[in-house]
């Protein structure tokens, strides 16, 4: 099909969308994806039509590309969160010794703001209760 696409003379632009069609109906394992993209690819410069793998947001729209943003953003900010948890657990344990597994189940659950918050705790406190209660 894509080979017919070339054949037809459509434009680089209608090739683009077709392509889009095509993975949004079909979706391949990954090695016959990989080998589908590289023929692509091939058939593209064979018929002088460099279609760019190197610029990905020319097969992205724009919703595709807000969704993307959106999922990066949430992405970071679940990482912030569980590294300041893991962080948090491992000077607690540190300080205060093996930890409960209600402390450690609070720490997983807790906003950001509230590990910053237990965080600022832990210089003064003396124990584990000063902290979280």
């Amino acid at each position: 099909m894509a080979k017919l696409l070339y054949e037809h003379g459509w434009s680089k632009r209608r090739i683009i969308v077709l392509f889009k069609v095509i993975n949004w109906m079909m979706t391949l394992p990954e090695p016959q994806q990989a080998r589908y993209w590289r023929d692509v690819v091939r058939l593209g410069k064979e018929r002088k039509m460099e279609l760019n793998m190197k610029r990905p947001l020319e097969w992205v729209t724009p919703l595709e590309e807000m969704l993307i943003a959106k999922g990066v953003k949430q992405g970071l900010e679940q990482g912030r969160k569980e590294g300041a948890a893991a962080l948090l657990e491992r000077l607690l344990a540190r300080r205060f010794g093996p930890l409960p597994r209600t402390v450690r189940s609070k720490l997983a659950k807790a906003s950001q703001e509230q590990l910053a918050a237990w965080s600022d705790a832990l210089d003064e406190a003396q124990s584990l209760k000063e902290i979280f209660h």
